[in-house]
């Protein structure tokens, strides 16, 4: 009994590692997209027209946040990148 026990605390701290690992990646995210947002933003205000890859890697971002949120509430085991594909 005490066997299982320890094996799941082991379990759940290992977990709490890695939501920490995703909570920096999680702002460090932040402060990509600001910096992405403010190039787009002189983009559009030079050329008039999007910047095709910051538009596309907007979707990415979106789908890997979103992952990221659930893992780290509980709301899914799905544990994205690093520790998946892309």
């Amino acid at each position: 009994m005490e066997n299982s026990s320890a094996q799941n605390r082991k379990i759940i701290l290992i977990r709490g590692l890695q939501m920490l690992v995703f909570g920096l990646l999680l702002n460090l995210g932040l402060t990509v997209i600001s910096f992405l947002a403010f190039v787009q933003f002189f983009w559009l205000l030079t050329t008039k027209e999007k910047n095709p890859f910051i538009a596309n890697l907007a979707s990415n971002l979106k789908n890997w946040f979103g992952q990221a949120i659930q893992f780290m509430l509980s709301a899914s085991d799905y544990k994205p990148f690093p520790w998946s594909k892309i």
